[in-house]
């Protein structure tokens, strides 16, 4: 029987800082199963990530060592695409291309997010734009 092709994910920062936050391990375990999805990342993405989680308002939620800790596994279990810029703009929030430009560079099935700026968009290449939710309800629980 031929090995069932896994789902290539992009998970927009915002979705990985709010399930750190909220210490969801069922979400972060289930996209991190290897059997059924590849999360992509950049450069962009991971140099974001390290941003948003260093910030001082975010102590609040997780220490640094759980931050950095959350960025190494982020790093070792994903698959590293190079998709940064330059790239042409297409959201109408052009700080948030470089997602756009990692799902179709990565060829992506699916990008995760909650940013209306990209949830408006719906497509990108073949990669369909969901919310969390929808990710969870339509993936995760299958």
């Amino acid at each position: 029987m031929p090995a069932r092709k896994r789902t290539r994910v992009v998970v927009d920062v915002n979705v990985l800082v709010s399930e750190l936050i909220s210490a969801d391990t069922g979400f972060v375990r289930g996209l991190f199963n290897k059997q059924k999805y590849t999360v992509l990342v950049s450069n962009t993405l991971l140099d974001e990530f390290q941003r948003v989680t260093e910030r001082l308002r975010m102590r609040k939620y997780f220490t640094k060592e759980e931050a950095a800790r959350a960025q190494r596994r982020l790093i070792g279990l994903s698959e590293h695409v190079d998709a940064d810029p330059p790239f042409p703009p297409i959201c109408r929030d052009t700080k948030d291309d470089y997602l756009l430009a990692l799902a179709k560079t990565g060829k992506a099935d699916i990008l995760i997010t909650g940013d209306m700026d990209l949830l408006i968009l719906k497509k990108h290449g073949k990669a369909a734009i969901i919310k969390p939710l929808a990710f969870r309800k339509g993936y995760l629980n299958k």
